[in-house]
């Protein structure tokens, strides 16, 4: 008897605890969950139209246009380079193509492929458009040209397809004949591409990247002694903008002669000089507006200058280049600078010299003149700075300094499929 009511209230028991299981709340899974994207950066590298070499640092890989993907490590140089390529790796990405044995000498940098961007030339005779595209799928961009006398209407500037891994030159001067600068608006209506704008003329041999229109820019590389000081505007907007110069100097900050007030008319494209205004110093340009414009710098001494897009300013900065030169460091900021400078020939042990750089001042410094594969330089600071590589000699190239610091990333939601496996 005993053991039926036993096994009964057990019974009980289990019909009880499955009642309960049964009609229990189940506790609700995340659907998502936060995770730290992987970084990677991706330069395309464009030739210039005269062989070259090709200096690159911070990559892990680089995978020349159409082809297979390669290992890279450390600072690489790639000699007779003609075909782009791209280039992929962490934070301190850069690279360039340096023409230093033609007639004319040139430096072109590596940049991003970009759904947008502005280029501003000084003229468009004997220049052409490289549209790079690094994607596996079509991109299709579209130009709008300004001058000096307003928008351009140009044939064939609307719908430039371009395949999967492959580039399309356009002769700029076809495009649009016109005299002075022009201002070149790239817009991607599918996919992206890198595109640059590069000069081989009698004697000249320039380059220019693609970047941000904004409201600051920051011009590197005005060297000591500069015959040409060109500061080239675009205002692709439908507002006049009112623009202001500051140059860094080797004592002072000051606003040049020339360099206030400077009114840009909406869709146009200007130049003004101010090498007599700079006192024959190596010279860091501040350029402001107070609507959006793109601007550009033209500087060199008698023959061939070099381009330059803005830079930004970090207290890490560096770069990997060619032999020679002087590195041109300029402070920004509202305090002295303390930075700490490493110049290193591949395979040989690195220099480390500490300089002050009052604020709003641009100081130089010698870099080696023997490096047949190479120098790395890395700044650090304890504010921000902005500066490049100048060579001016048989002609001027401009090597921008980028920033080393490490790109904070976003966490990004991910979400929970419970039945992939």
């Amino acid at each position: 008897m005993m053991r039926n009511i036993l096994t009964i209230v057990a019974l009980l028991a289990l019909l009880g605890g499955a009642f309960v299981l049964t009609n229990a709340t189940p506790i609700p899974l995340p659907r998502t969950v936060q995770v730290v994207p992987p970084v990677e950066s991706k330069l395309v590298c464009a030739p210039m139209p005269a062989p070259g070499v090709l200096f690159f640092d911070g990559a892990d890989a680089i995978t020349p246009l159409g082809q297979e993907r390669a290992a890279a490590a450390g600072p690489t140089i790639v000699d007779g380079f003609e075909e782009p390529a791209i280039i992929s790796g962490g934070a301190g990405l850069a690279g360039g193509d340096a023409v230093t044995a033609a007639a004319a000498r040139a430096h072109l940098p590596c940049s991003p492929p970009r759904s947008g961007g502005t280029i501003v030339v000084p003229s468009t005779a004997s220049t052409d458009l490289l549209i790079v595209n690094p994607d596996a799928s079509e991109a299709v961009v579209d130009l709008s040209l300004y001058g000096v006398d307003g928008e351009v209407e140009a044939l064939g500037a609307r719908g430039i397809a371009v395949g999967p891994y492959s580039s399309r030159t356009i002769a700029l001067s076809v495009l649009v004949d016109v005299d002075g600068p022009v201002g070149v608006v790239h817009r991607a209506s599918r996919g992206r591409a890198t595109v640059v704008a590069r000069t081989d003329g009698p004697g000249v041999l320039e380059a220019a990247t693609s970047s941000s229109t904004g409201t600051e820019h920051l011009l590197a590389g005005v060297p000591a002694g500069a015959t040409t000081v060109s500061v080239l505007v675009t205002n692709p907007g439908n507002e006049r903008a009112t623009v202001q110069v500051e140059a860094l100097g080797a004592a002072l900050g000051y606003t040049p002669e020339g360099g206030a007030d400077i009114t840009v008319e909406p869709h146009t494209s200007t130049s003004f000089g101010l090498a007599l205004s700079l006192a024959g110093e190596a010279t860091g340009l501040r350029v402001t507006s107070d609507v959006e414009v793109a601007v550009a710098l033209s500087t060199g001494i008698e023959t061939d200058p070099a381009s330059a897009s803005p830079v930004w300013a970090a207290t890490e900065l560096g770069a990997f280049a060619p032999a020679g030169g002087t590195l041109q460091l300029s402070n920004p900021g509202t305090k002295d600078a303390e930075v700490e400078i490493s110049n290193g020939v591949i395979d040989v042990e690195p220099t480390t010299s500490t300089v002050t750089i009052p604020a709003g001042v641009t100081t130089t410094v010698p870099m080696g003149a023997t490096a047949p594969r190479g120098q790395t330089v890395n700044v650090v600071s304890d504010s921000v700075l902005f500066g490049a590589i100048v060579d001016v000699v048989e002609g001027a190239t401009i090597v921008p300094l980028v920033s080393l610091e490490e790109t904070e990333t976003t966490p990004v939601d991910a979400e929970i499929v419970p039945t992939l496996r």
